[in-house]
């Protein structure tokens, strides 16, 4: 009898667990058996790995082979347990190459000539290999883009099995994921620019805001008035993402990837834009099986635009609630709950009524349906939207001469963002925006003046902004400030916070 071990790792939400893989060869019938609690993909990779491992011109035992994946209770999905599982089976009949995969995490699927391929979920393993105190990774090609994100921990690339055994042998080395990466081209296809919207100078202001103290926007006009290409163009005005935040973003994508593949890394602020028409778990994310994430963690750190919200059912928008609230999707199953980050400015755009006449003596709606029309936007989830904004048809111009670029406003958006950070950081808090910040500490420590509190308690008085809504106008009257260069919101900051944040217009989305 031979033992041999591998060590790789299996997803639950964008954390991933350590496995080791044992494979024992002993006395019996020749065939491969595979227990502990695999998916599908695990259990057919007995046939993927014994072709690979013949095509590679190695040895395959011809005798029985117990591949067992510990934990036993932990469940394993996906096809990167495929090199790791051929790599131990190879191994239970030469202890040098056991002793080199001890301290090694391995993955990559195999094709039948054994070459290695992309999975989905590298950076996640990447980052548990280094908490757990591996010395090295042995990943495939493709996913090398991913690995140069991680530090301290020797990542290096198998194109096929036969080099991944050369490797484990000793008799030649793997290229390492930083030395096969190449930089990429610039994007050919200019990115949306400000400079290309003509007119709607409040939607324009109420943008920057947004990206200036990270808050969340509805946009209601009709078609044609720029709704969807300020939402396009707000991404532009984030700044780009500090190396923790490109992990976390790129971890996501990494788990998703298009098609279930793996992407690239994420370097700037992410654009979601789902069709209206998608369900509850494709935006939270879920599915039968392994949960994945759905848009609102794919815009983890940037922008997720629902266009048309007014199409989107009620029971799917008030699941952005808790998200908004939280940062984060709590998907809780029968015997475990999957986490994945959401930390998103949400922008949501909506026609005035389903004719979307803009004026009311031009609608050929009914009183009902135009009162009626916004009412999948319910009260708690309309009292988290910072800003409310009125795109119009008249605001347009027909040239864009004069028109402020992206570059210029994410300038102001920079200085601002800068101001708040170092603000909130230098008083122990650590929030990088203002609608991060908390509200009761805001309110306590960092209240606007004494002129401007008082309008705000008219308001709260008056039932026109409730007590969130009060906390949330003056994180905007603190962002209308740090663009403005001021130190302390005053009487003028929270009256544009007031009217930005447009009670009226969430009045009448209802």
């Amino acid at each position: 009898m031979a033992l041999g071990r591998a060590h790789t790792t299996a997803l639950s939400g964008v954390t991933a667990r350590p496995v080791t893989i044992e494979a024992n060869i002993g006395p019996g019938l020749p065939g491969i058996h595979v227990v502990g609690l695999g998916d599908t993909a695990v259990s057919e990779s007995r046939d993927r790995i014994r072709t690979a491992v013949a095509n590679a011109q190695l040895e395959w035992p011809k005798t029985k082979i117990v591949v067992s994946l510990s934990p036993a209770s932990l469940p394993k999905a996906g096809s990167h347990f495929d090199l790791p599982m051929a790599l131990a089976v190879l191994a239970a009949r030469q202890p040098e190459v056991g002793q080199r995969l001890s301290s090694t995490l391995v993955l990559g699927e195999l094709g039948l000539d054994g070459s290695v391929r992309p999975v989905p979920g590298i950076l996640p393993a990447l980052l548990t290999a280094r908490a757990e105190g591996y010395r090295c990774a042995v990943i495939p090609p493709g996913n090398a883009a991913e690995a140069t994100l991680i530090d301290d921990l020797e990542v290096l690339v198998a194109g096929s099995l036969a080099d991944a055994w050369e490797w484990g042998t000793g008799e030649s080395d793997l290229p390492g994921a930083a030395d096969i990466v190449q930089d990429a081209p610039a994007a050919l296809r200019r990115r949306p620019d400000f400079a290309d919207l003509a007119g709607q100078e409040d939607a324009r202001f109420a943008a920057e805001v947004a990206a200036a103290g990270g808050h969340h926007m509805l946009m209601i006009g009709p078609p044609g008035s720029g709704k969807s290409m300020i939402a396009a163009r707000l991404p532009g005005l984030l700044p780009p993402l500090s190396t923790d935040q490109a992990v976390e973003a790129t971890a996501v994508h990494s788990v998703a990837g298009p098609n279930g593949m793996p992407g690239g890394v994420v370097r700037h602020a992410p654009f979601v834009a789902p069709h209206h028409s998608v369900t509850r778990a494709a935006l939270l994310g879920g599915g039968a099986g392994v949960p994945r994430p759905g848009a609102v963690s794919l815009a983890h750190h940037g922008v997720l635009f629902l266009d048309e919200a007014s199409e989107i059912p009620a029971a799917t928008l008030d699941g952005l609630r808790t998200p908004l609230e939280d940062g984060q999707v709590r998907l809780v199953r029968a015997r475990r709950e999957v986490i994945f980050p959401a930390r998103i400015q949400l922008v949501l755009a909506a026609n005035p009524c389903r004719c979307a006449a803009e004026e009311p003596s031009a609608c050929r709606c009914t009183v009902r349906q135009r009162t009626t029309y916004l009412n999948n936007l319910s009260g708690p989830l309309r009292d988290r939207l910072d800003i409310g904004v009125r795109t119009s048809a008249r605001n347009a111009v027909l040239g864009t001469a004069g028109a402020e670029s992206t570059a210029v406003i994410a300038e102001r958006v920079a200085a601002a963002r800068q101001r708040a950070a170092h603000r909130w950081w230098g008083h122990g808090f650590p929030a990088a925006t203002n609608a991060a910040m908390d509200p009761h500490q805001l309110r306590r420590h960092h209240p606007a003046d004494e002129a401007a509190m008082a309008l705000l308690g008219a308001y709260l008085a008056d039932g026109v902004l409730s007590q969130r809504g009060v906390d949330r106008a003056l994180k905007l009257a603190w962002t209308i400030c740090d663009l403005a260069g001021g130190t302390r919101p005053d009487l003028a900051h929270v009256a544009r916070a007031i009217d930005l944040r447009g009670s009226t217009t969430l009045r009448e989305a209802a």
